[in-house]
């Protein structure tokens, strides 16, 4: 098979260079009426009426085209505050240095930032989707969390599962680099991290070769502030909010760029209050043939948990231009989340007629305190002009966690006397996950137009997780040695990729191969179990866009990619919500295969409809059952599945309904088929269903805007999961203030609270309903101001190369 696929690759690559045929540069420069350089200008490239490239200038105002064509072309140019340019057609059989394009000073030109018009909320491009939190109305003052979950296509279930599409095994990334954690742990950090802090989020749901192989539903890169600008300038935020309990922050954005060097520091504030009120409904049921799924037992279940997040973000970084062909740079930062929950829980025993048995109350009081530091050093160098360029990154990150929980219960029986002795439990829970890695990437265009990138990858990972807990016998505390444990878990990872891509007018091709070497083992060390395995496997990926007509184009994707159990999923140690119920890691999970092919037709280049068919072996799936042990007791935990059959269908469509109103809506209908069988229980299920999402922008007199929102998510299937049916409705407008260098934006989210998950699970012999009550609905109030020079420049950002690892590492750390 794999000859094969080799075989296909070289006849493709044959087939790709014998189209071949002279290609030419066009570059110039643009420049405003006063003959300065246009930094930042967006100049088209036109050929009839098709889109052939664009550009965006540089330090200089210059631009440049490679590997055009012989033809008939004609450019454009604009810039915020000017008119737009339009060149005259010129014929291009070889390379052409074009007169230098002068912009027209626009009706309403500022000498300051002018915003001219409302950024949508969401974009849609030919590869990803963005959403710009920086200029959403709606987000202003919530965390990322929020804005995640109104995000087209990413849902969040009731376990704080992210997935996209209807798929699970998405990839959290934040500056290109992946957050190595997943579930409550994960969304720990979102929700304390505030949404002032990032400027936009990409959603990449097919990426190709050069990515790391990890995530079999896609990426999600949340990409955080850098200012842009020639100079010394800055932001200045602050923001308050009030749900049931209130959120305020502040934030200080500071940056100086010149030609060779840019020095930036950024900080960021949070204290949010966010609370979780879980009622359960958990029935034990008789699996013997005579009296098979009656009742035996029961527990009506109420939890509340209150959350203080207390999150401090800072970054700092430098950038030099040692030439104008070669830059370094170094990259830094460090957070910290500090949060004491208090928890209390209610629960009623029921026997098998519903009659009280008895009922118990815990109350926990827990101190956690979790924290991060990563550094990246950076190099780059340009060749030549005509794209040839080798980057090199080298990270180091160190995810850890230190907590502390207090249990305390008592049992009451229903004539109000004590039914067993208070049970006490403490635990500490500390660990820490350190990565190492380093990449090299090499760029080549070759004259036929063809291109090459390939690179390299090392990482070294290492989680060492040391949980002990105490039970209280005779009035003093003693270790617990069933549920203490030391688990330390190593990896290494050695990765290749090459691609190929050719742009033709009509045909545009990428084809590429990823190979990865996973060398992995784990040891408990209170039980002396070990673990050991290497593997290597091969992820090919085949991309093609068509250009059917100056409205239709055509594309088709096939990749493979790879869902690793991250680290924290991995470990068995146990996080109690009360006795009866806890999480713990399966040190056995499986890494699962995600076969895809996805159609897509995009019309008038705004308009993107994909068809997506997967196959996903041995499916990572968050499971809440019967413990295979204990008596009555829920266990929330991971395992693999055999597999999961995904078809779905999505739709990208902004609209311009008036000048004053646009429009994106985005839609996504999908089956996903479950087969396996965890808990003794066989699954073969599977559902249609849909999610919408609507987001309407408003620019008004005076300089005010306004948004509204409206998110929609069907009853879906989701493994053992039925999850309900859930909506969330938002609104906010903004003003701006001080010749427009500050904004004052007022918002509501999920306007009748119904943005909370329910759901029922079914196993041989237990049967759960939950719902979970969350904070979605806040009301927001937040200030911005902008200050400093005000000449935008593009900015450099450097994706680090232990992207994939801290994805699965802060599974358990933040």
């Amino acid at each position: 098979m794999k000859k094969a696929l080799l075989t296909s690759i070289l006849s493709l690559l044959t087939l790709m260079v014998s189209f071949g045929q002279d290609k030419f540069t066009v570059s110039g420069s643009v420049k405003d009426i006063k003959q300065e350089a246009a930094i930042g200008a967006y100049v088209l490239l036109m050929k009839d009426t098709i889109l052939i490239k664009t550009a965006l200038t540089d330090a200089d105002g210059k631009y440049l085209f490679e590997n055009i064509a012989t033809g008939s072309y004609y450019m454009s140019a604009s810039l915020m505050g000017y008119k737009t340019f339009n060149s005259d057609t010129f014929q291009l059989n070889a390379s052409k240095q074009m007169p230098d394009f002068i912009l027209p000073q626009g009706d309403n030109a500022l000498n300051e930032v002018v915003i001219k018009s409302l950024k949508p909320f969401i974009e849609v491009k030919p590869n990803m989707l963005v959403v710009n939190v920086d200029n959403s109305i709606v987000s202003a003052g919530s965390s990322v969390m929020d804005v995640l979950q109104r995000s087209p296509g990413v849902n969040v279930d009731n376990n704080d599962n992210i997935s996209l599409k209807g798929k699970q095994g998405v990839v959290i990334w934040i500056d290109g680099r992946p957050t190595p954690m997943q579930g409550a742990d994960l969304a720990t950090v979102l929700r304390s991290m505030p949404s002032n802090s990032v400027d936009k989020i990409e959603i990449i749901s097919n990426p190709g070769a050069r990515y790391d192989a990890a995530g079999t539903a896609g990426i999600i890169n949340i990409k955080t502030k850098k200012d842009k600008r020639f100079g010394m300038n800055g932001t200045a935020s602050v923001n308050y909010g009030q749900g049931k309990y209130p959120k305020y922050g502040a934030g200080l954005n500071l940056n100086y760029r010149n030609k060779k060097v840019n020095v930036y520091g950024n900080y960021n504030y949070a204290y949010r209050y966010w609370f979780n009120h879980l009622k359960l409904d958990r029935r034990f049921l008789d699996t013997t043939t005579a009296h098979k799924d009656e009742q035996q037992f029961r527990y009506l279940q109420d939890n509340y948990a209150l959350f203080n997040f207390k999150n401090h973000i800072a970054n700092t970084g430098v950038d030099y231009s040692i030439s104008p062909n070669t830059s370094i740079g170094a990259a830094f930062s460090f957070s910290t989340n500090n949060f004491e929950p208090d928890v209390e829980n209610h629960s009623e025993a029921l026997g098998s007629n519903n009659a009280l048995l008895y009922d118990f109350n815990t109350i926990g009081h827990h101190d956690n305190y979790y924290y991060n530091y990563s550094g990246n050093l950076n190099f780059k160098h340009d060749f030549d002009s005509s794209g040839t360029n080798l980057s090199i990154d080298a990270d180091y990150a160190a995810f850890g966690n230190s907590s502390n929980q207090n249990f305390v219960t008592n049992y009451i029986a229903p004539d109000g006397s004590k039914y067993l002795p208070d049970y006490y439990l403490k635990s500490n829970l500390n660990g820490i996950t350190t990565i190492q890695s380093i990449k090299a990437d090499f760029t080549h265009p070759f004259k036929s137009g063809l291109k090459m990138e390939a690179g390299v990858k090392s990482s070294f990972a290492k989680a060492d997780n040391n949980p002990l807990f105490f039970e209280m016998v005779d009035g003093s505390y003693e270790l617990d040695p069933k549920r203490s444990n030391h688990f330390i878990y190593k990896e290494n990872i050695n990765a290749g990729y090459v691609t190929f891509s050719k742009e033709g007018q009509k045909i545009s091709t990428q084809i590429g191969a990823r190979i990865e070497n996973t060398n992995a083992n784990w040891e408990q060390l209170t039980t002396n179990q070990k673990y050991d395995t290497s593997y290597v496997q091969l992820f090919p990926s085949i991309a093609a866009q068509y250009h059917l007509s100056p409205k239709h184009d055509i594309g088709l994707t096939l990749s493979r990619r790879i869902e690793r159990p991250n680290y924290d999923q991995l470990n068995p140690f146990k996080y109690f919500i009360d006795k009866t119920t806890y999480r713990e890691g399966y040190p056995y999970l499986k890494p699962a295969s995600f076969y895809s092919v996805e159609l897509s037709h995009t019309f008038n280049q705004r308009f993107v409809t994909t068809f997506t068919v997967g196959v996903n072996k041995g499916v990572i799936v968050e499971v809440i059952q019967p413990s295979e042990t204990e008596d009555s007791v829920t266990v929330q935990t991971n395992k693999n599945l055999n597999q999961m059959t995904f078809v779905g269908l999505s739709g990208a469509y902004p609209f311009q309904i008036t000048k004053w109103w646009n429009n994106v809506t985005n839609i996504n209908v999908y089956y996903a088929l479950y087969q396996g069988n965890i808990a003794n229980t066989p699954l073969r299920n599977g559902k249609p269903t849909f999610d919408l999402n609507t987001n309407n922008s408003f620019m008004l007199p005076n300089d005010f805007s306004a948004e509204c929102g409206l998110y929609y998510q069907a009853r879906q299937i989701y493994g053992y999961l039925d999850v309900n049916a859930l909506w969330m409705l938002n609104l906010g407008v903004q003003k701006h203030l001080f010749n427009k260098k500050a904004t004052l934006r007022f918002n509501i989210q999920d306007v009748f609270f119904k943005g909370y998950p329910s759901a029922r699970s079914n196993y041989t012999g237990y049967q759960e309903d939950f719902v979970a009550i969350r904070e979605t609905r806040v009301a927001n109030l937040s200030f911005t101001y902008r200050f400093g020079k005000n000449t935008v420049a593009p900015a450099k950002r450097r994706s680090g190369g232990a992207e994939e690892e801290k994805n699965r590492a802060r599974s358990g750390n933040s």
